[in-house]
């Protein structure tokens, strides 16, 4: 093979390579909101009784610096907005902690620690393993580090009626939008 036939290759590959971004923003054009509605119940009786109607969930561990911190700090940013203040009483958020290795309260301190509104909720093993297939959860200990545990990093918007609980949206944690998510909880309201 000649040094042009390689060149041509490696031109070819490059522009591909360029193409593949393009190609990926229209296809998932329609998530660009950073989100899908889903609309089905669900059970979440792992949820403390409150008489809010609308409950925030992110799942996460204990101690996570990765992706529950950067999360939840946006999180909590958007919380104190002026914009979400209009709808605080509203609503509850929880973080739930995917590693019962932890103590029952360090969850609870965890979320704190980013908000003081903010709760987090310690789940026994098997707890996990019943909730995981309802909200599409992944979650295993990292091949790298055996004090991590690799998760899915989404938000989730629940709203109860009555006692039943439906999964109103999941929205994805680096496209979150601030604007996105309190037009979807002002509409719930």
């Amino acid at each position: 093979m000649s040094r042009a036939d390689i060149l041509k290759i490696i031109t070819v590959v490059v522009i591909f390579l360029l193409f593949i971004p393009l190609f990926q923003s229209l296809l998932f054009q329609n998530m660009a909101d950073g989100k899908i509605s889903i609309n089905r119940e669900i059970k979440a009786s792992f949820l403390p009784y409150s008489e809010k109607k609308l409950f925030l969930i992110f799942f996460g561990y204990y101690g996570c610096s990765d992706v529950c911190t950067p999360f939840l700090e946006k999180l909590s940013t958007i919380y104190e907005s002026d914009t979400f203040k209009l709808y605080k009483e509203d609503i509850e958020i929880y973080f739930i902690n995917l590693n019962p290795a932890v103590k029952k309260h360090n969850p609870d301190e965890f979320a704190k620690y980013f908000n003081q509104n903010f709760q987090g909720i310690y789940l026994t093993h098997n707890e996990i393993m019943n909730i995981d297939r309802e909200f599409g959860l992944y979650h295993t200990p990292s091949l790298r580090d055996k004090s991590k545990i690799n998760h899915t990093d989404n938000l989730y918007l629940l709203e109860k009626n009555n006692v039943k609980f439906k999964l109103k949206n999941i929205y994805f944690s680096k496209l979150l939008k601030a604007d996105t998510l309190i037009k979807d909880i002002a509409a719930k309201n």
